[in-house]
């Protein structure tokens, strides 16, 4: 039984020819194999079935393979929630007192000193007039404020509740 080749052997060998013709087409371009058909070629979409393909001479073209860019059926799981669907969680559930939930939370007032912000733009104030007494922003919002009359400073304390009688 030494002339007798097992058929593990055969399909092995046909494996690595496959891999080196594979291998040379890729990596010498220029030193491909003939191809057998003297018929010229047209370009072909990649994902057209070949009846007649290279893969059954034992050239693997890999422009005539599927290549799906994403899996069709994947679907990625749901990571987070928003603020009502925690809260009607927490509502349905029964917790006990001493349980943290967002219905029962309390906390100290902050350390932070609180954000001024300029009564006219709404920006970030870093000075206060000291005769009205409006926030501003920069010089160009502070002569706005010199040129407003007491009304107007009277409505703009108003508004963010610092109301004061200007004499």
């Amino acid at each position: 039984m030494a002339g007798h080749v097992s058929l593990a052997l055969l399909s092995r060998r046909i494996r690595t020819q496959r891999r080196l013709n594979h291998w040379l087409t890729f990596s010498f371009p220029d030193r491909r194999a003939p191809k057998r058909s003297k018929r010229p070629t047209t370009p072909r979409s990649p994902f057209a079935e070949d009846t007649n393909s290279d893969a059954s001479n034992g050239v693997l073209n890999l422009t005539l393979e599927k290549k799906p860019f994403k899996n069709t059926k994947y679907t990625t799981p749901k990571k987070t929630k928003n603020l009502k669907q925690i809260l009607t969680l927490e509502k349905a559930q029964e917790f006990d007192l001493h349980v943290p939930t967002y219905q029962n939370i309390e906390c100290p007032p902050s350390i932070r000193p609180q954000k001024k912000y300029c009564d006219i733009t709404g920006l970030s104030a870093s000075y206060t007039d000291p005769k009205s007494g409006l926030r501003y922003h920069n010089s160009e919002i502070y002569q706005f404020v010199r040129t407003l009359g007491v009304p107007s400073i009277q409505a703009y304390l108003s508004s963010r509740n610092a109301a004061v009688v200007l004499k």
